[in-house]
Protein backbone atom coordinates (compact mmCIF):
# COMPACT_ATOMS: atom_id res chain seq x y z
CA UNK A 1 0.00 0.00 0.00
CA UNK A 2 2.97 2.13 0.55
CA UNK A 3 3.70 1.90 -2.69
CA UNK A 4 0.48 2.61 -4.33
CA UNK A 5 0.41 5.78 -2.20
CA UNK A 6 3.79 7.18 -3.14
CA UNK A 7 2.42 6.41 -6.82
CA UNK A 8 -0.25 8.40 -5.82
CA UNK A 9 1.47 10.80 -4.49
CA UNK A 10 3.53 10.93 -7.08
CA UNK A 11 1.89 10.24 -10.34
CA UNK A 12 5.25 11.03 -12.71
CA UNK A 13 7.64 9.12 -10.73
CA UNK A 14 10.14 9.98 -13.93
CA UNK A 15 9.60 13.35 -13.79
CA UNK A 16 12.38 13.48 -10.60
CA UNK A 17 14.72 12.02 -13.15
CA UNK A 18 13.81 13.84 -16.36
CA UNK A 19 14.46 17.36 -14.44
CA UNK A 20 17.81 15.75 -13.53
CA UNK A 21 18.51 14.80 -16.90
CA UNK A 22 17.41 18.30 -18.42
CA UNK A 23 20.06 20.27 -15.80
CA UNK A 24 22.42 17.84 -16.75
CA UNK A 25 21.75 18.58 -20.69
CA UNK A 26 21.90 22.70 -19.80
CA UNK A 27 25.16 21.63 -17.58
CA UNK A 28 26.34 20.39 -20.97
CA UNK A 29 25.15 22.82 -23.30
CA UNK A 30 26.41 25.94 -20.80
CA UNK A 31 29.78 24.65 -20.50
CA UNK A 32 30.08 23.80 -24.21
CA UNK A 33 28.67 28.00 -24.52
CA UNK A 34 31.62 28.70 -22.35
CA UNK A 35 34.55 26.86 -24.25
CA UNK A 36 33.15 27.94 -27.45
CA UNK A 37 33.38 32.00 -26.05
CA UNK A 38 36.39 31.04 -24.23
CA UNK A 39 37.66 29.68 -28.17
CA UNK A 40 36.60 33.11 -29.43
CA UNK A 41 37.92 34.99 -26.71
CA UNK A 42 41.38 33.71 -27.58
CA UNK A 43 40.87 33.54 -30.93
CA UNK A 44 39.83 37.05 -31.04
CA UNK A 45 42.58 38.09 -28.64
CA UNK A 46 45.36 36.61 -31.37
CA UNK A 47 43.54 38.36 -33.97
CA UNK A 48 44.15 41.76 -31.84
CA UNK A 49 47.48 40.33 -31.21
CA UNK A 50 48.89 39.57 -34.75
CA UNK A 51 46.68 43.05 -35.80
CA UNK A 52 49.11 45.06 -33.21
CA UNK A 53 52.23 42.94 -34.42
CA UNK A 54 51.60 44.19 -38.24
CA UNK A 55 50.49 47.64 -36.91
CA UNK A 56 53.94 47.90 -35.63
CA UNK A 57 55.74 46.39 -38.36
CA UNK A 58 53.64 48.90 -40.78
CA UNK A 59 54.65 51.56 -38.80
CA UNK A 60 58.44 50.51 -38.51
CA UNK A 61 58.22 50.39 -42.44
CA UNK A 62 57.40 53.80 -42.42
CA UNK A 63 59.45 55.22 -40.38
CA UNK A 64 62.58 53.42 -42.39
CA UNK A 65 60.65 54.76 -45.39
CA UNK A 66 60.25 58.48 -44.14
CA UNK A 67 64.11 58.45 -43.31
CA UNK A 68 64.88 57.29 -46.75
CA UNK A 69 62.96 59.94 -48.01
CA UNK A 70 64.44 62.26 -46.04
CA UNK A 71 68.50 60.90 -47.29
CA UNK A 72 67.12 60.93 -50.79
CA UNK A 73 65.89 65.06 -50.13
CA UNK A 74 68.94 65.76 -48.66
CA UNK A 75 71.14 63.71 -51.78
CA UNK A 76 68.93 65.64 -54.30
CA UNK A 77 69.51 69.21 -52.39
CA UNK A 78 73.06 68.09 -52.10
CA UNK A 79 73.18 67.50 -55.73
CA UNK A 80 71.11 70.69 -56.50
CA UNK A 81 74.21 72.56 -54.73
CA UNK A 82 77.01 70.76 -56.52
CA UNK A 83 75.01 71.74 -59.67
CA UNK A 84 75.31 75.17 -59.05
CA UNK A 85 78.58 75.36 -57.34
CA UNK A 86 79.65 73.51 -61.04
CA UNK A 87 77.41 76.44 -62.60
CA UNK A 88 79.28 79.52 -60.61
CA UNK A 89 82.71 77.57 -61.29
CA UNK A 90 82.15 77.42 -64.82
CA UNK A 91 80.75 80.98 -64.89
CA UNK A 92 84.33 82.13 -63.16
CA UNK A 93 86.22 79.92 -65.59
CA UNK A 94 84.32 81.38 -68.67
CA UNK A 95 84.56 85.06 -67.22
CA UNK A 96 88.73 84.46 -66.11
CA UNK A 97 89.31 82.92 -69.79
CA UNK A 98 87.74 86.03 -71.37
CA UNK A 99 89.77 88.17 -68.99
CA UNK A 100 92.79 86.39 -69.96
CA UNK A 101 91.99 86.67 -73.96
CA UNK A 102 91.47 90.33 -73.14
CA UNK A 103 95.03 90.49 -71.21
CA UNK A 104 96.65 88.38 -74.44
CA UNK A 105 95.26 90.85 -76.79
CA UNK A 106 96.42 94.06 -74.35
CA UNK A 107 100.06 92.44 -74.25
CA UNK A 108 100.16 91.95 -77.81
CA UNK A 109 99.16 95.17 -79.27
CA UNK A 110 101.53 96.35 -76.22
CA UNK A 111 104.06 94.10 -77.92
CA UNK A 112 103.34 96.03 -81.42
CA UNK A 113 103.01 99.41 -80.22
CA UNK A 114 106.74 98.90 -78.93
Amino acid sequence: MKQQESSASNPHPNLREDDVQKAEAFRRAAEFSRAVSETSRESAEARRERAERERSAAEDSRLVTEVDRRAAEENRRSAEELRQAAYQTYVAVEELRATAEEAKSMLDEAKQAQ
